[in-house]
């Protein structure tokens, strides 16, 4: 469901563009990875179409950062063997592992899911289940903090 009035044909695009960024981390399923595009998407709230374009751009170029930055690292170290005048090098393969940002992606896509469910399940929007969820968390924390304060100087923890 789009997130306002937007060409059909124009969202599917992005949510395609930024979904083939993400399929390596949601282990080939294609639905998962454009349903975690559309929820990244609705986090940045988007009200137009020209934010909605800003918003995929940012998620992309975020996305590509990691493998843009490897690229370059490569492409320094050929231009320093080649004005050392060493003997080409075969470019390095890749890497057999996943990368971190792959890692990143998979959890991105997991706390995706986790958040659509909880807003489901108790009838929120993405939006709001994902707020919802931080205060929670930013709560835990400082309970958390304020227990081991008490417990160092033997006082009682505020409720």
């Amino acid at each position: 469901m789009p997130l306002f009035d937007l060409p059909e044909a124009l969202f599917q695009t992005i949510l395609h563009q930024i979904g083939s960024l993400l399929l390596r981390g949601a282990g080939g399923d294609m639905q998962a990875a454009r349903q975690a595009a559309a929820d990244t998407l609705r986090a940045h709230l988007p009200q137009t179409e020209q934010e909605l374009r800003l918003a995929a751009r940012i998620v992309a170029f975020t996305l590509q950062a990691g493998e843009a930055e490897k690229a370059e690292r490569r492409l320094e170290k050929l231009r320093e063997a080649r004005l050392q005048g060493l003997p080409e090098q075969e470019p390095e393969p890749l890497p057999e592992t996943e990368s971190p940002s792959v890692e990143k992606t998979a959890a991105l896509i997991e706390d995706t899911r986790t958040v659509a469910a909880y807003a489901k399940a108790h009838g929120l929007s993405w939006t709001e289940a994902n707020r919802q969820r931080n205060r929670e968390a930013r709560l835990a924390e400082r309970r958390a903090r304020e227990a081991t304060r008490a417990s160092a100087t033997g006082a009682p923890a505020h409720a």
